[in-house]
């Protein structure tokens, strides 16, 4: 009895572990697939998966920090990344990192998502309507508004425990995490949400788009098709009844 009540509290630690790993990366409910189909094990090990990558950058922030003390910065990236992670796991994405003021992210993994461009674009256009939100609270208090570039691409990337022998971390590697950050740094205005050839593709039946034009990317032959995401158009959702 001794026995099996030692493996038993082991095997509740490592699973305790396990959660508390993965929720650092991703939404309750794939956190709860993971679990309970026991893939925790699958983080192990590299995988090449098609997936799609958002990145989200708060702009003109070099600047803004330059007029606040750094409790005040923190807390500023505290509210911008929490709007940002609530509307990445409320489409069942996964949190690569925080880079600064941006935030990197992916749909696809480690839970196979076959709309994983869809995902992306609403987690977006979630994203965009938080802002707007945020904005008319900081605006009845006085303060600026902020404004964020979006980008998405998708493509195939390779999935799993990157990194060295005593720290690694679960993340995407590619040229898809490549174009997608030059679309976000390069190509996205304030406030838009941009997305390359291959979200397009299968997404632009779903959603409202204009396309950008064909822009040179640094160190990409050729030019790549670039679309934005007309949110404008896009109705709100109903509000819940009461």
């Amino acid at each position: 009895v001794a026995s099996d009540r030692a493996r038993l509290n082991d095997s509740i630690r490592e699973e305790r572990r396990a959660r508390e790993r993965l929720e650092r990366y991703h939404s309750p409910a794939v956190v709860e697939a993971i679990v309970g189909h026991h893939h925790a094990a699958e983080k192990d090990r590299h995988e090449t998966r098609e997936v799609s990558v958002m990145f989200a950058d708060i702009v003109g922030f070099t600047t803004r920090c330059q007029t606040m003390d750094p409790p005040d910065v923190a807390r500023f990236l505290g509210e911008f990344f929490t709007l940002a992670s609530d509307a990445v796991f409320e489409f069942g994405g996964t949190l690569d990192k925080f880079i600064g003021d941006a935030v990197m992210v992916f749909f696809g993994a480690p839970i196979p998502q076959e709309d994983h461009a869809e995902r992306a674009v609403r987690a977006a256009v979630a994203l965009h309507r938080r802002m707007a939100a945020w904005n008319r609270e900081r605006v009845a208090e006085g303060l600026d508004e902020v404004k964020v570039r979006t980008a998405i691409n998708s493509g195939v990337v390779v999935v799993g425990d990157i990194g060295s022998e005593s720290r690694v971390d679960y993340t995407i590697l590619g040229n898809t995490v490549n174009v997608t950050a030059r679309l976000e740094e390069l190509v996205a205005k304030p406030n838009q949400i941009v997305i390359g050839p291959a979200t397009f593709a299968a997404v632009g039946g779903l959603f409202p788009t204009e396309h950008l034009g064909d822009v040179a990317l640094r160190g990409l032959q050729g030019k790549t098709p670039v679309y934005r995401i007309a949110v404008e158009k896009i109705p709100e959702p109903p509000a819940p009844e009461s």
